[in-house]
C-alpha cells in the first residue's frame, strides 16, 4: 500500500505545483474543512476602555445603548487611564454627573459587558484593595448590603480582571501616585540644591516592595494631565476667604499617611501672579518650573514646626504665627511610605483567590535576577498577566509617503514580533521558576495616539476602521490558534467629547456619533466576536501578495526603508450553528487593489437562497467613510464578490445542515473514503462541468477539492 499511496501523494503534488501556477490572476478562493469545530471568543479580548470622566449625558441615553451594544462588547476598563492611579471611586459616587463605578455597573449590565478594574495603585493600602473585591465581588450578606447601598444592586458584580495600576514605570505618572517611574528621571529642588538622580531599579523597586520616599522638590511635566503645579511632588494649595479668617487650615496630602517630623510646609508671603506664571510656562516650560518652585520654596516662606501639625487622620494643621491671606500659596512636602503591589495583590487574591491580577510594570528589565529577594518573592506572588501599552510609531511618516497597507501591518508586527517572543520569554522564566505562566494584557490606543486630535483627519476615516478591525481579529486569531495567552485585551476609548482619534463614537452638540472604528468593530464582532474558526480548519488559495515596506533603524543611526511581501488580504470565519447561518470577514488591507472572493461552503452544508453582503470603506485621505448592504447570489453553494481596495466586508451565509461529508467523499459507496475514492477524484483533475467529484461545489476539481478529501481519508461514512 505504502508506494501506492506515495505515487498518489506525488500526483497530488504535481497537482497543485500546476494548479498554483495558473492562480495568479484568479480570484482568492475560501473553503472550509468539514466538521470543523468552533473556538470562543473570551469576553475579556472584546475590551472598550470607557473613561470615568465620561459627562453621563455621553452614556445615559438609548442612541449610545444601541451603538454600544452592537459592537458586542466583552469588557469595560473602569476607571480609565492615567487619573486611575488616584480615582477615589467612593468619593465619586457623591458625583452622579459623571461616569462613577454605580452609573459603570448599570451600563456593563444594560449591554451585556464585564468590567475590568484598573486600581488605585497610587493612593491605596492592601486593605483598600481588598475591601473593593469583598464589595464587588463577595456574597457574603454584608457585602450585598454594601453594594445595595453603593449602587443599588445587591447580587455580585464579578469583576474577573483587575489591573494594579496604569502605566507607572512612565515619567508622566508622578502627579498621580506616591511612586512612578521615568528613564533617566531627576527630580529638581531650589536652584542652588543639587538635583536627585533615580534610576528605574529604585523605583520599579519601590513599586512592587512598596517602601519611603520624600515627596519634595519637583519633575519635569511631561504630559499627560501634568501642569507646574502638581508636577511639584508636595501638595499645593491656595488659602480661601474662610481658612483666612479662621487664621488656620487642614491639608489633606494627596499620597499620605504622613507622620510628625517628616513634613516641611511653605506658606507663601506674596501673593504668586499664576496668569503670568502660565505664559512663561508655554514658552519655556523648564524655567518655569524651577521659577515657580524657587519663588515658593524661598527660604523666608518655610514654616517653624511649631507653626503646623500632623494630625491623627494624617492631615496637616497649618497655623502660622504670621496671618494668612486669601489665594496665599501653600506647599506641604513630607516623607511618605506606601505597600508595594507584591502586598496589594496578595490581599487582594485573600480576598478572592478566583480573581486575575495583572502587574502593570515589567519586572524582567531591571528587577528580575538583579535586586536582592525579588525573584523569591515573585515567585510567591506573581501575577496573573503582564500589562503593556503598545503605542504605534513612524505612523505619521508612513501615512505622509503613501505608505498606507503598511499601517494596517502594523498589527502584524506586534504579534509576531514582539508578543509572540515576549511571551515564549515568560513562559521560559515561569518554567524555571516553578510559577504558572504569566498571559498578556494590552491596552492600544488606536492607529494613532492624538491627545488634542489636530492629527490627520484620514487616521478617522477607513484607515483606522480597517486598522481597528486588524487589531480586534487578529489578536482573537492568535488566541485561538494557541499562539499568544491573551487575558485581557482593550482598544482605545468608547464616547466622548472632541474629535481625538482614539474614540470610538464622537459626543458632537448633544449627539452620538459612529467613527469608522466602531463601524469596524461592530462588523468584526458580528462575525468572529462569539466565536471563530481556527486558521488550520480554513483553505485559502490564491491570497494575493503585496510588496511593503518598513523603517528600519541601522546600526549607524540612519534608517531605511526595507521591502518585505505580505498577504493582502486578512480571513476569519465562524458557524453560528444556532442560527445557521456562515460568516465570513474580509479585511482588504491593499491599498490599491480590490479583489475578489470566492467562497465555498464546506459539504456538510446545503447553502439557502443569497447571502447578506456589508462592506465598509472610505477615501483614503479624509475622515469620509461609509457602509453598504448587497446580496450574493448562491450559485451552487458558492459565494463570490469583490473586496474593494482598503475595506472590511462581512458575508453571512444561511444554510441548511446536510449529510456527512463522508458520504459525498465516498464516490464508490463501499462505505468508507480510501485509495479507490481519492483516484476517482484525482482522474477529474480539471473538470468544470458536470463534475461528480466536485467535492466543495465549486465547478472545479481542483486542490481544495483533494485536501477535503485527505482530512476525511480513512473515514467511515456514517
Amino acid at each position: 500500500m505504502k508506494p501506492t499511496l506515495n505515487l498518489l501523494f506525488l500526483v497530488f503534488a504535481m497537482c497543485i505545483s500546476n494548479y498554483l501556477s495558473a492562480q495568479v490572476t484568479n480570484a482568492t478562493e475560501i473553503s472550509l474543512i468539514p466538521h470543523h469545530t468552533q473556538h470562543a471568543v473570551p469576553n475579556s479580548l472584546k475590551g472598550v476602555n470607557q473613561s470615568a470622566k465620561s459627562n453621563i449625558n455621553y452614556t445615559n441615553n438609548q442612541t449610545f445603548i444601541d451603538e454600544f451594544s452592537a459592537i458586542n462588547p466583552g469588557t469595560m476598563r473602569f476607571p480609565g487611564g492615567t487619573f486611575a492611579n488616584s480615582y477615589d471611586w467612593e468619593l465619586e459616587l457623591n458625583n452622579p454627573n459623571n461616569l462613577n463605578l454605580k452609573n459603570t455597573i448599570a451600563l456593563a449590565d444594560s449591554v451585556g459587558a464585564e468590567i475590568n478594574y484598573v486600581i488605585n495603585y497610587g493612593t491605596t493600602t492592601p486593605e483598600e484593595a481588598a475591601q473593593l473585591v469583598h464589595i464587588l465581588n463577595d456574597p457574603d450578606p454584608i457585602y450585598a448590603a454594601q453594594r445595595q447601598e453603593h449602587f443599588g444592586v445587591s447580587e455580585p458584580i464579578g469583576v474577573h480582571y483587575w489591573e494594579l495600576g496604569n502605566e507607572l514605570a512612565a515619567k508622566w505618572e508622578w502627579h498621580v501616585s506616591w511612586v512612578a517611574g521615568g528613564q533617566n528621571l531627576w527630580i529638581y529642588y531650589q536652584t542652588d540644591t543639587d538635583s536627585l538622580n533615580i534610576p528605574r531599579e529604585t523605583t520599579d523597586s519601590l513599586h512592587y516592595f512598596g517602601g519611603e520616599i520624600w515627596r519634595k522638590g519637583w519633575v519635569p511635566m511631561s504630559g499627560d494631565g501634568m501642569n507646574p503645579i502638581n508636577s511639584m511632588l508636595g501638595t499645593h494649595r491656595k488659602i480661601t476667604a474662610q481658612e483666612a479668617l479662621d487664621g488656620e487650615l487642614n491639608i489633606d496630602v494627596e499620597f499620605g499617611p504622613i507622620y510628625q517630623g517628616q513634613v516641611i510646609v511653605w506658606a507663601v508671603e506674596t501673593l504668586i501672579d499664576y496668569a503670568a506664571m502660565a505664559i512663561l510656562c508655554d514658552t519655556y516650560p523648564t524655567n518655569c518650573q524651577q521659577n515657580i518652585y524657587d519663588l515658593i520654596a524661598a527660604p523666608q516662606n518655610l514654616l517653624d514646626p511649631t507653626e503646623y501639625t500632623v494630625q491623627t487622620d494624617g492631615t496637616v494643621l497649618i497655623h502660622p504665627s504670621t496671618p494668612l491671606f486669601e489665594n496665599q500659596t501653600i506647599l506641604v512636602e513630607y516623607q511618605t511610605q506606601h505597600a508595594g503591589a507584591f502586598d496589594i495583590r496578595d490581599a487582594m487574591k485573600t480576598a478572592d483567590p478566583s480573581i486575575e491580577i495583572g502587574y502593570c510594570i515589567d519586572f524582567r528589565t531591571h528587577l528580575l535576577g538583579a535586586v536582592p529577594e525579588f525573584d523569591d518573592r515573585l515567585a510567591v506572588s506573581p501575577p496573573d498577566f503582564l500589562i503593556t501599552h503598545p503605542y504605534n510609531k513612524s505612523t505619521d511618516l508612513a501615512l505622509n509617503n503613501g505608505y498606507l497597507s503598511e499601517l494596517m501591518h502594523l498589527v502584524d508586527e506586534k504579534i509576531y514580533e514582539d508578543f509572540i517572543p515576549d511571551e515564549t520569554e515568560l513562559d521560559i522564566i515561569c518554567a524555571n521558576m516553578g510559577i504558572p505562566e504569566i498571559g498578556i494584557a494590552l491596552t492600544e490606543w488606536n492607529i494613532r495616539l492624538c491627545g488634542p486630535g489636530n492629527c490627520n483627519a484620514s487616521y478617522n476615516g477607513i484607515l483606522g476602521g480597517l486598522y481597528t478591525a486588524n487589531f480586534f481579529s487578529q489578536f482573537y486569531q492568535a488566541e485561538a490558534d494557541n499562539m499568544l495567552d491573551i487575558r485581557l485585551s482593550n482598544h482605545f476609548a468608547g464616547i466622548a467629547e472632541g474629535m481625538n482619534l482614539i474614540h470610538m463614537w464622537h459626543y458632537i452638540n448633544n449627539t452620538v456619533v459612529p467613527t469608522a472604528q466602531s463601524e469596524a468593530t461592530r462588523m468584526v464582532n458580528e462575525v468572529t466576536g462569539n466565536q471563530m474558526l481556527l486558521s488550520e480548519e480554513m483553505v485559502i488559495e490564491n491570497n494575493p501578495i503585496s510588496t511593503l515596506h518598513r523603517l528600519v533603524e541601522n546600526t549607524d543611526g540612519t534608517s531605511s526603508m526595507v521591502p518585505f511581501d505580505a498577504e493582502a488580504l486578512k480571513i476569519y470565519t465562524s458557524d453560528d450553528t444556532l442560527n445557521n447561518v456562515l460568516n465570513l470577514l474580509i479585511l482588504n488591507n491593499d491599498d490599491v487593489f480590490a479583489h475578489n472572493i470566492q467562497f465555498a461552503i464546506p459539504c456538510d452544508r446545503i447553502g439557502v437562497g443569497s447571502a447578506g453582503l456589508e462592506i465598509l470603506s472610505g477615501d483614503l485621505s479624509s475622515d469620509i467613510f461609509s457602509t453598504s448592504n448587497s446580496s450574493i447570489q448562491n450559485v451552487s453553494d458558492t459565494y463570490t464578490f469583490s473586496a474593494p481596495m482598503f475595506s472590511v466586508s462581512t458575508l453571512k451565509i444561511p444554510y441548511t445542515p446536510g449529510s456527512s461529508c463522508l458520504c459525498y467523499a465516498d464516490f464508490n459507496n463501499d462505505g468508507s473514503v480510501g485509495v479507490v475514492d481519492l483516484l476517482a477524484l484525482l482522474s477529474d483533475y480539471g473538470c468544470s462541468e458536470s463534475c461528480d467529484t466536485d467535492l466543495n461545489a465549486d465547478h472545479n476539481i481542483g486542490v481544495t477539492d483533494i485536501l477535503i478529501l485527505l482530512t476525511l481519508f480513512g473515514g467511515v461514512c456514517v
